[in-house]
């Protein structure tokens, strides 16, 4: 049998009705008792670790997840963290960059109703997760909406549809409906090297969309604020603007921006398809200027990794490696 480690969060799926509406109540004890069919999966341990809405998560509640994950690495086989929905594919994406050489599976499950409503998406969805730890699939994966997703393209698509959390630029790892989970693949990547965490990162870091009219002024504002890092969502394949408008001239402000060590990420407000800045002279510009492309990666996923990497204190050629 397997030993599975259940980190409860807090989220939707746990949560009670209360005069100021749904809040995170149920433990993961409690959980567990309503569906006990989990135990096939293998000896379960629970630690309620936070009763948060998602939506107050910051990246401490990150760092805080990591601490149990290496305080119990070598204790269990597998881990499934409940999380509320609205900032699950943020944490699935810290803790992809966090943990390195992963050798075991991280779950983060979230579901759309609580684990008591009539017709719950939670009861399938933990099922899934605890099919995940228990497969010995090492990686970071986000369980909502029928699919297993790898955690760094996970990304929440809808604010109601039970399909909330979709994979975005790449295949799912599975899919699954009630208790039947169909594999789509079964492959991980191979580990070289000791489990370790990365706790240090850089909270300075913001994300802006591109938009007509925008100043420039923001961009050195910020800057002069203290931010190292900034990820620009720019449209379509990576169009962000030019112009002899010094005020209006994003691609002259990055130049400027990088050549103070500033590092510039730049995504797409599209949900599909990524930047291919190559293409245009819109993208060409900025690149030229120093603006870093994050190929298919999510705004999500660049900005934690721009995080994590700018708390290794790594070099913008370094950071540049990792796009």
């Amino acid at each position: 049998m397997k030993n599975l480690c259940w980190l409860a969060t807090g989220g939707t799926i746990a949560s009670r009705p209360s005069e100021n509406g749904l809040v995170p109540g149920f433990t993961a004890q409690e959980m567990l008792d309503l569906l006990p069919q989990l135990k096939t999966y293998g000896n379960i341990d629970c630690y309620d670790i936070m009763q948060l809405d998602s939506t107050n998560l910051q990246p401490k509640d990150w760092q805080y997840m990591a601490h149990f994950i290496e305080k119990f690495y070598d204790k269990y086989d597998g881990f499934v963290i409940t999380h509320g929905t609205d900032t699950l594919n943020w944490t699935s994406c810290a803790l992809s960059c966090m943990l390195e050489n992963l050798a075991k599976p991280v779950v983060v499950i979230g579901a759309q109703l609580t684990i008591e409503e009539e017709n719950t998406d939670a009861k399938e969805n933990l099922n899934a997760s605890f099919a995940v730890a228990s497969s010995g699939l090492a990686g970071v994966y986000a369980v909502c909406g029928g699919q297993v997703i790898s955690g760094l393209w996970a990304k929440k698509l809808y604010s109601e549809d039970m399909r909330s959390i979709q994979s975005v630029n790449t295949l799912p790892i599975a899919t699954f409906k009630g208790n039947d989970i169909n594999w789509i693949q079964t492959e991980c990547v191979a580990v070289n090297g000791e489990f370790k965490v990365h706790y240090e990162l850089e909270e300075k870091v913001v994300q802006i969309k591109i938009m007509p009219g925008l100043d420039c002024e923001i961009l050195f504002a910020l800057t002069k604020m203290g931010y190292k890092g900034i990820v620009l969502e720019a449209y379509g394949a990576g169009g962000i603007p030019f112009s002899e408008d010094k005020a209006k001239d994003i691609s002259g402000a990055i130049k400027q921006l990088t050549e103070q060590g500033v590092v510039i990420v730049c995504t797409t407000q599209c949900v599909y398809d990524g930047v291919h800045m190559n293409r245009y002279e819109v993208g060409i510009k900025a690149i030229k200027a120093g603006v870093i492309p994050a190929g298919k990666l999510t705004s999500e996923a660049a900005t934690v990794k721009l995080m994590v990497a700018l708390g290794q204190k790594m070099t913008r050629e370094q950071i540049k490696e990792l796009f």
